[in-house]
């Protein structure tokens, strides 16, 4: 069932009959309380708003900072700096297996195909291990 009102008149009989000392005072502290509670909100809002924006912005700060950074020196400057190319790109040059058997003494170790793999290969162990007398050639 509902029960509409017909007018105002009802609403301004209702604010006169209330209408004593007791009503104002109640009427403006509850008004107080509720403006206070309604700055409150606003306040935690914009402080929630602003310290959002200084996060993203200090994760923007950090991440610029990341990207502009200078290269850290790697393992390729460390082997420049030696006078050592890093890489092909680098101009590391590779030997074939003639002038690495030629670099031992002839007989001494042969280039074996072991587990799918190429290896230097020394027939004694002991001389390999001590090391070969190279003279110049």
């Amino acid at each position: 069932m509902k029960n509409a009102r017909e007018s105002h008149e009802v609403d301004n009989l209702l604010n006169a009959v209330l209408a004593d000392d007791d009503w104002h005072a109640l009427n403006s502290s509850l008004k107080r309380e509720a403006l206070a509670t309604i700055g409150v909100a606003r306040r935690r809002r914009r402080l929630r708003l602003w310290t959002g924006r200084v996060a993203c912005a200090a994760l923007l700060l950090i991440g610029a900072v990341w990207l502009l950074r200078p290269p850290a020196p790697g393992p390729a400057a460390a082997a420049s700096s030696s006078g050592i190319p890093a890489s092909p790109a680098a101009g590391i040059q590779y030997i074939s297996e003639e002038e690495m058997l030629a670099m031992f003494p002839p007989g001494s170790c042969v280039v074996a195909e072991v587990n799918g793999q190429k290896e230097l290969v020394f027939f004694d162990a002991k001389k390999a291990e001590e090391g070969f007398a190279l003279g110049r050639q």
